[in-house]
C-alpha cells in the first residue's frame, strides 16, 4: 500500500514538473520568436511573414539601428541606468516610510496620510495640471529629477508593503519601544529584515515602471543627451514609419528600412537588461507578490 502511494506521488510530481515546463515553453516563446524575428530578412518577412526557422539570418536590423543611432543609443542607455537605478532607491525608500508611517497605530494622522493615498487611487486632476505642476511650479524640466520624482511613490506598492508591515506581529514594534528603541531603529532592524520578500517585490516593480517609462521623457525632455533607451527606440520606430508611408523621401526612395523585423529588435534591445535581472529576483518577486496580496 505504501509503495503504491509513493509511485502514485511520483506520477504526480512528474506531471506538475511536466505541466510547468510547458508554462515555462509558453512563456518562453514570445521572447524566442522575437529574438528569431529580429534576425530574419526584411524581404523575407515581407514574403513568408515571421516564422521559428528563417531561411537566412541577417543582423542588418541589428546593424542599422546601431549604425543610425548608435552613439545615441549608448548615451540613452547610460540615461536608463541613472534614472532606474537612482529612482528606484526612491521611490523604495518613499514607499516603504510612508508605509510604515501608517501602520504606526498611535500616529493620530495615519488613517488621514492613507486614505490621502487611496485617493489618487481613483481621481487625478488630469493632464493639463500635472504638467503645468511639474514644470511651472516645480521645475522638473531637462533633467534627470523630472523622470524620478513624478514616480516617486506608486500607491499599489505602497499597499502591498504595508500589509507586509501590517501582518508582522505587533508585539515585536512594542517590545523594542519598551527596550527604547525609536521608530527608525525599528524600521531598520525589524521591518526591513522581515519584509525582505515585500521589499525586492516592489523594487521590481518600480525598476520595471523605470525602465521601460517613455512618456515622461517625451513630457518632460527637450535635450537629446537625456533622452532614455525607450524614448530613443519610440522615436526611432515613429521615424520609420513615416519614411515607409512616405516613400517619395530621398531616403525612403534609396533605402529598403526594416519596418517589421526593427520592432522585434527594438523589443530585444529595450527588454534584455530584465531578462537578466529578473532570475535573480524571481523567488522573491513570487514570494512577496503572494504574501502582500493575502495579508492586510
Amino acid at each position: 500500500m505504501r509503495r503504491s502511494k509513493i509511485s502514485s506521488d511520483k506520477v504526480l510530481i512528474a506531471i506538475f514538473y511536466m505541466l510547468l515546463a510547458l508554462i515555462a515553453l509558453i512563456c518562453l516563446f514570445p521572447i524566442v520568436f522575437a529574438f528569431i524575428g529580429s534576425l530574419s530578412t526584411e524581404d523575407e518577412v515581407t514574403r513568408n511573414g515571421f516564422t521559428l526557422f528563417p531561411e537566412t539570418i541577417s543582423f542588418d536590423t541589428y546593424k542599422y539601428v546601431f549604425q543610425t543611432q548608435g552613439p545615441k543609443l549608448l548615451n540613452a542607455y547610460k540615461t536608463s541606468i541613472i534614472v532606474t537605478v537612482g529612482g528606484t532607491l526612491i521611490s523604495v525608500f518613499v514607499t516603504i516610510t510612508y508605509a510604515y508611517t501608517i501602520t504606526v497605530r498611535d500616529f493620530k494622522f495615519g488613517k488621514f496620510l492613507a486614505f490621502f493615498a487611496y485617493f489618487t487611487m481613483l481621481f487625478n486632476g488630469g493632464m493639463l495640471p500635472w504638467y503645468l505642476v511639474t514644470t511651472k511650479y516645480l521645475g522638473l524640466k531637462d533633467s534627470y529629477l523630472a523622470m524620478i520624482l513624478p514616480y516617486a511613490m506608486n500607491v499599489f506598492n505602497m499597499y502591498l508593503i504595508r500589509n507586509f508591515i501590517k501582518g508582522l506581529p505587533y508585539e515585536l514594534i512594542e517590545s523594542a519601544k519598551i527596550d527604547g528603541a525609536g521608530h527608525f531603529r525599528i524600521l531598520w532592524k525589524m521591518i526591513l529584515p522581515l519584509s525582505k520578500a515585500g521589499i525586492v517585490t516592489i523594487t521590481l516593480f518600480y525598476a520595471l515602471q523605470y525602465w521601460n517609462d517613455f512618456y515622461l521623457p517625451l513630457m518632460l525632455i527637450n535635450d537629446e543627451k537625456l533622452y532614455s533607451i525607450q524614448y530613443i527606440l519610440y522615436k526611432m520606430m515613429a521615424n520609420i514609419q513615416f519614411l515607409a508611408a512616405n516613400p517619395s523621401s530621398s531616403m525612403a526612395a534609396h533605402v529598403t528600412l526594416p519596418t517589421q523585423t526593427i520592432k522585434m529588435a527594438i523589443t530585444c534591445i529595450a527588454i534584455g537588461p530584465i531578462i537578466l535581472v529578473y532570475p535573480f529576483v524571481q523567488k522573491h518577486f513570487v514570494k512577496g507578490v503572494t504574501v502582500g496580496a493575502l495579508k492586510g
